[in-house]
């Protein structure tokens, strides 16, 4: 008796779907993931009881403590401020000029840093503050069960 022998195919991994799939998930992840605004510096705003929201379409400057200037994650110097705003009011003309100062920087370097944004012909020009917390007071204090007021 003789015995056939089958011959069967090896078994293989189809890799092109798995191809598809590894740049599907990559284009998924690249248009869903959002990259912050790396700004360069971190500064501590001081508190404002009439702060308001501000537009998103607006310039950012930083002025940090020792009165570095900072725009788009960059230093730059006192005299490129103007050149800066021109170029940048010359695409969107109207843009606000926003600017965040350390609370403990000095006065000195804000107001010679404003002086060079209009000086680059910026007419919306605005301080960026933080919002001041309430202070709680008696009347506006939510009391835990088994607190005891006093009065």
């Amino acid at each position: 008796m003789y015995y056939v022998k089958k011959i069967r195919p090896t078994p293989e991994v189809q890799l092109a779907p798995l191809i598809d799939m590894v740049f599907l998930l990559l284009i998924f992840f690249m248009v869903a993931t959002i990259f912050p605004d790396d700004t360069g510096i971190e500064v501590q705003k001081p508190q404002s009881a009439t702060a308001t929201k501000l537009p998103k379409e607006n310039l950012l400057f930083l002025i940090s403590q020792n009165g570095d200037i900072w725009f788009s994650g960059k230093k730059v110097e006192l005299i490129e401020i103007s050149k800066i705003v021109q170029s940048e009011l010359e695409v969107q003309p109207g843009v606000m000029v926003l600017v965040d100062v350390d609370k403990k920087a000095e006065t000195d370097s804000l107001i010679k840093f404003l002086d060079e944004a209009r000086k680059g012909g910026a007419k919306n020009l605005a301080i960026g503050t933080k919002e001041k917390q309430k202070e709680k007071t008696a009347k506006n204090r939510k009391f835990k069960k088994g607190e005891a007021t006093k009065g």
